[in-house]
């Protein structure tokens, strides 16, 4: 981290910590938007960040670049585990980098065997974002869910693009199945987990998996995830004028790099929603926020449920899109993780 990079660090997490009422002022006064109704220190954070150009206004190695500050000034901060270690894990063509997370427990050391697992996929588009960078929240799903995880490194468009992310997140998952008592797993207890771009990954290997000949996951946790592949919800056009950060060019940016084959978007590994037959899919906790992606989350709740699927939908409409990596910054987001988490060690 450069030195610039520490002290908008330090000011950013100053400025978190000023009573809220205090930060909902100082937003009001410099946001150009209304973002009356999200949590104000959220409010101040994201006026801050008003004016600044967004990822996909940057050459690509910057827009990565810029994302992996992003989160390093707002991400929890590092904690210990029992183990953390690289495994290179085979998919089409290759390998990928898949790094393996053991939890301190509570009391005493992780067990060594018959412990859950969260094979995690990070969001970003499927464009920009990498395990390195979800390393601090990876550590920190494991030491308080207890469970193992799998922070899987798929590889990235415009350089592979759809469905290449989905099928090395299945890979990932075919692997895991296959090394899991060697790793100290227990096979019933597998969970699959993604905020934005890895929501949509975490979906599509549950709905994978089967086709597949392999385990279904025990739970899906899907995290503000994409479940289609075009944009044509009204959350997208209603919340997708940069309220939160995220907004609708940035979308189309990141769709257009994954997306080089339009006929794909009926492929269900790129819209897991058009998939017609959900019977069958895992209990699923599905996050939802205040997002141009909620309403893409809400409808494939709604599909699931249908199908007979039960569904935990935890609401947070006073954050946005991408609050899973704030947990560090900003006190709203933190105890948004924390209560995701529990619940996903309840159900493990």
């Amino acid at each position: 981290m450069s030195l610039q990079e520490k002290i908008e660090r330090t000011s950013v997490r100053a400025m978190m910590a000023l009573p809220a009422p205090v930060a909902g002022r100082l937003a009001g006064l410099v946001e150009k938007v209304d973002r009356s109704t999200l949590d104000p220190r959220l409010r101040l954070l994201l006026a801050l960040a008003d004016g600044r150009k967004g990822f996909h206004e940057l050459p690509l190695p910057k827009g990565r670049a810029l994302y992996g500050q992003m989160i390093g000034m707002l991400d929890v901060p590092e904690e210990a585990v029992a183990e953390a270690r690289d495994i290179q894990v085979p998919v089409a063509g290759g390998t990928i980098l898949v790094r393996l997370y053991r939890p301190k427990e509570r009391g005493g050391p992780a067990p060594a065997n018959g412990a859950p697992a969260i094979l995690f996929c990070h969001g970003g588009g499927f464009t920009i974002g990498s395990a390195r960078e979800y390393d601090r929240l990876c550590r920190h799903i494991a030491n308080a869910t207890g469970a193992v995880v799998l922070n899987v490194d798929y590889r990235l468009a415009p350089e592979h693009p759809a469905p290449t992310a989905a099928d090395d997140a299945v890979a990932a998952w075919r692997w895991l199945t296959g090394q899991a008592r060697d790793l100290g797993i227990d096979p019933d207890r597998m969970a699959v987990m993604g905020d934005s771009a890895g929501g949509n990954l975490s979906v599509v290997v549950a709905q994978q998996a089967p086709l597949q000949g392999l385990p279904a996951p025990k739970l899906v946790v899907a995290v503000y995830p994409k479940t289609d592949g075009e944009n044509r919800m009204p959350s997208a056009t209603v919340l997708g004028g940069g309220q939160g950060g995220l907004d609708r060019d940035m979308i189309d940016w990141f769709h257009n790099h994954y997306v080089q084959d339009e006929s794909l978007v009926e492929d269900f590994r790129v819209s897991p929603l058009r998939n017609p037959d959900l019977a069958g899919h895992p209990d699923t906790l599905l996050i939802t926020a205040t997002d141009p992606l909620r309403d893409e989350g809400l409808a494939y709740g709604e599909r699931l449920r249908e199908a007979g699927v039960p569904v935990v939908n935890l609401d947070y409409p006073k954050l946005v899109h991408g609050f899973i990596t704030m947990g560090g910054a900003l006190p709203a987001a933190r105890r948004a993780v924390d209560e995701i988490l529990a619940h996903a060690r309840e159900r493990l």
